[in-house]
């Protein structure tokens, strides 16, 4: 159920990202999305944990803050992999991180396990 609830929040990232960023495009309708979104989760789920562990000193000297360059990383190889996210610019990149981000912290807050 988590990961369902983080497909729907990377597909309603980009969708925002896309209408409301400058440089971030989004080519296609919801099926399109939707699997923008699934990408974005495997990836997530796949490569994030191998990269935070052999970053995990870059990590801890920026106190936390080379995870944004990690998931400017997973948005960037989104980008190569899918015809249908096209990010212009790093600026792009970067705002559709943090906003990726943020929407994502909430939703997994609504899951935390008491």
């Amino acid at each position: 159920m988590r990961f369902i609830a983080l497909i729907i929040s990377n597909a309603l990232a980009l969708f925002l990202a896309a209408n409301f960023i400058d440089g971030v495009t989004l080519n296609g309708g919801y099926k399109e999305l939707t699997l923008a979104a699934v990408v974005i989760g495997l990836i997530n789920f796949l490569l994030k944990p191998v990269l935070k562990l052999l970053f995990g000193p870059f990590i801890i000297l920026s106190l936390g803050l080379f995870v944004i360059v990690i998931n400017m990383g997973i948005l960037w190889i989104s980008d190569l992999l899918l015809e249908q996210v096209a990010f212009s610019g790093i600026s792009a990149l970067f705002l559709t991180t943090l906003l990726l981000g943020v929407i994502n912290f909430i939703v997994s807050i609504s899951f935390k396990k008491h």
